[in-house]
Parts: structure tokens; sequence; C-alpha cells
């Protein structure tokens, strides 16, 4: 995901948005696409191991988030890099940082959030494939082989490339330890911050 905010908010880095949110706790409004969503993770995140304060506005879905962030109604969002690119390569919004473990290809000159003076703020998005509860085994390893064949071609991923998310492929043991390590990653953080799915 990129953090980015809308032109004209006096911030030029991630460590001017800090202090001003911690100058003026508050003040600023975050857009989230709803609550518990990853972008709304993000953020709170980052309030609690900077002790920067805003107020998030929920929004039912990120086409309203964004379409208030590209109004001015709000002052920045977290957003996936495939959909927030367009708007900062026409210098609709400003990206103050990714948050990859390092730079997106898509966005060269925008720093990691540890980059950016942040650490242990690495979050991405992702695209998964599952089956049903009881899918025999050879047709899970069958289709995780197909998709690890698609994933290699040199055009998929030329098009990942082009939306600025990456094409990866795991097995399945490995997706399912991932899923098991972002559980326990935001767990903590949803209760801390009292969210609510509604």
């Amino acid at each position: 995901m990129v953090l980015q905010v809308r032109p004209n908010l006096p911030v030029k880095s991630l460590a001017d948005l800090i202090a001003l949110a911690k100058k003026e706790p508050g003040k600023l409004n975050m857009a989230s696409p709803g609550a518990g969503t990853s972008n709304h993770l993000v953020s709170e995140l980052l309030q609690s191991v900077t002790g920067a304060h805003w107020t998030t506005v929920q929004y039912k879905g990120n086409a309203p988030a964004l379409t208030d962030l590209l109004g001015g109604q709000v002052d920045f969002d977290f957003d996936q890099v495939s959909v927030a690119l367009p708007y900062i390569r026409n210098g609709r919004l400003r990206p103050l940082a990714v948050t990859t473990e390092k730079r997106v290809k898509s966005l060269p000159d925008v720093p990691t959030m540890e980059e950016a003076g942040v650490k242990n703020m690495v979050a991405t998005t992702f695209t998964g494939l599952l089956a049903p509860k009881g899918t025999p085994k050879e047709i899970v390893d069958r289709l995780s082989a197909a998709l690890h064949e698609i994933l290699k071609e040199q055009s998929v991923i030329d098009k990942f490339d082009h939306l600025g998310a990456e094409a990866r492929a795991t097995t399945p043991q490995e997706f399912t330890a991932y899923l098991a390590a972002e559980d326990a990653r935001w767990t903590p953080v949803i209760k801390q911050a009292h969210i609510r799915v509604n």
C-alpha cells in the first residue's frame, strides 16, 4: 500500500505528517474504505507505533473514500498502489511512503516506511486462491502448480508490474502459514483499536 495525501496538505514527508498529527491530535482526517480493512488496520498500527493521532472517517467502500480524498474533504489515506498509481502520476495525490519491505518498482522515488523513519510498518495486501474445505490434496496441488506456471509468464509479470503489484506464487503450505502469521499480527491491532465490523 501507499500512504498518500491531498496535494494542498502542507506536508512533504511522513515525518511532516506525523509531526502535524502530534501537534494537532485528531485534526487530520484519514479516509478508510471500512472498519477492519487493511487500509484501516495500517492506519491504526501507524498511530500506535508513532503516538500520532488522527480522525478515521469510515466509508462504505474504497470508491467514496478515494472520491473524498481527491475532492479534499479528507486529508490522506492508505491505498493499494494499483488503485493510487494513476492519481499519483497525474499529481492529484502526493505519496509519502509505501508499506512494503522494499521500494515499489512503479514508485521508485517513494520511500518505504522504514526509510521514512518508521520501523515495523510493513503491510501488504494480497490476492489468493482458496478451495473449499475437503478439496482433495491432488486437486489443490494441481491448481497450485498451474498457478505457479502462469505467474512465471513474462506477460503476466509485466501486467502486475504495470499495476504496481507483484506476481508471486506460494505453495499451499506457505500460504496457510502466511495467513496464520497475518492473523496473529493483526489481531492485537484490532483489539487495541476496538475495531468492530459493521
